[in-house]
């Protein structure tokens, strides 16, 4: 896919390949990797605006970035105007210049307190929390889905308000709440969205393979796109599309990722969480399954690491 800069505000991102805030998923250790495969920016897990305010560990915790922040947008997410403002405005945020609101989370508890994709049925409280966020001076940016229900098409309503009230770019997942992330992306609703507004759409949804980011660059005029289980599934997606080399063997992948994760967390932690990477590390390949049931077995990260180097 051709490639090019995307300008967030006053800031430059080197190009339009983005890797999506994923909830338990993209942790500092996947962001630094996929930093180093050459992706345009990347986005925390969604961070509660109340939990940075109140001072929530967890929430503090997601934040880790260790020098990578000119490549790393915060996602936070909430249903009260003031704080996000807060969020946006507190000392935890200040090494971040992008901050992306979500309003398309489709997980239950997020949607039933009135935050996530929730906020698409309430357009004048989703105007308001952007108006708020923007006030703080960030370049911000909103994430959304194309609607809530099948046949749903909001995208470009809510595009036109996010620029309106000064956001600097609109992410759009093309898929409705109830769909959560299976099904065919709504080309046509992103394709809406994108020339109702002057400033960047990413498309977001579907894109596991070169194939598909042409796709939906081609199906819908995007600005770029924004992968996400694709991405992990696939670690050199991203570098396939940015056209950077890299000599780097799947296996020699899995053992940096466990290496940066035993520095990151307490080793049991490290070796619980790693498992959930393994059925996207090993999905499509043969004879692997005595390696799948040894990661769930391994107590440390040495014997993850054994298990890689002796397996693949």
């Amino acid at each position: 896919m051709q490639t090019r800069a995307i300008t967030i505000g006053n800031t430059q991102i080197e190009n339009n390949v983005f890797l999506a805030p994923m909830a338990g998923y993209t942790d500092y250790c996947i962001r630094k990797l996929q930093i180093r495969n050459g992706v345009g920016l990347t986005f925390t897990e969604l961070v509660s605006a109340k939990g940075l305010i109140y001072g929530g560990n967890g929430s503090k915790e997601l934040l880790y970035s260790e020098g990578d922040e000119q490549k790393t947008a915060v996602q936070i997410f909430g249903a009260d105007a003031y704080y996000m403002r807060s969020a946006c405005e507190s000392e935890n945020l200040s090494p971040f210049n992008i901050v992306d609101i979500n309003m398309g989370c489709p997980v239950p508890k997020v949607f039933k307190n009135g935050e996530g994709s929730a906020l698409l049925t309430d357009i004048k409280k989703a105007q308001e929390i952007v108006k708020e966020c923007v006030k703080s001076g960030k370049n911000i940016t909103v994430k959304i889905r194309t609607g809530i229900n099948d046949g749903d098409d909001c995208a470009s309503e809510y595009a036109k308000m996010a620029e309106d009230c000064g956001a600097k770019l609109i992410t759009i997942h093309g898929r409705v709440r109830t769909a959560y992330y299976s099904g065919e992306p709504d080309f046509k609703a992103i394709e809406k969205a994108k020339s109702s507004v002057k400033i960047p759409v990413i498309a977001n949804g579907g894109i596991f393979t070169e194939e598909d980011a042409m796709n939906m660059l081609n199906k819908t005029g995007a600005d770029g796109v924004m992968l996400a289980r694709g991405a992990i599934a696939n670690p050199f997606l991203v570098s396939k599309l940015v056209k950077k080399q890299t000599n780097c063997t799947l296996k020699e992948y899995i053992l940096e990722h466990i290496k940066l994760m035993k520095e990151r967390y307490a080793d049991y932690k490290a070796t619980v969480e790693f498992r959930k990477f393994t059925p996207y590390y090993f999905k499509g390949m043969t004879g692997v399954k005595d390696i799948k049931l040894a990661i769930c077995s391994a107590k440390n990260t040495n014997e993850l690491i054994n298990i890689i180097e002796n397996g693949l």
